[in-house]
């Protein structure tokens, strides 16, 4: 069974996105996220159609700014599946060589046997 660690309390992040021309913007401010030594994670975060940065700024027990690590996310161009002319010339290439192959191997019984 796939066990999932965190630092993050149980039932504590909630995230509020808004949709804005053209993305989604949100934060969990001023709450944040809390962990289990007490301190705070605020996200800023920003979706769009081929990207999501986030913001995520980690504060101590007293509030201050420990850390801001920004996170960017890019769409990579897809791998093209190949396609089905692709699958059928590859279909007929190797079809083709079993083809030759098996002739191959007649002639050679052929010439066994006459000689």
């Amino acid at each position: 069974m796939l066990e999932l660690r965190t630092n993050l309390l149980r039932n504590t992040c909630n995230l509020q996105l808004f949709w804005e021309p053209n993305s989604y913007i949100g934060n969990n401010a001023p709450n944040g996220c809390i962990t289990n030594n007490g301190f705070k994670v605020v996200s800023d975060i920003t979706i769009e159609q081929n990207s999501i940065d986030s913001l995520d700024k980690i504060f101590d027990k007293k509030g201050n700014l420990l850390v801001a690590t920004p996170i960017e996310f890019r769409r990579v161009n897809s791998v093209p599946e190949p396609s089905v002319t692709f699958g059928l010339l590859a279909l007929g290439i190797w079809s083709t060589k079993n083809a030759i192959s098996d002739r191959r191997k007649q002639k050679s019984k052929k010439n066994k046997i006459s000689v």
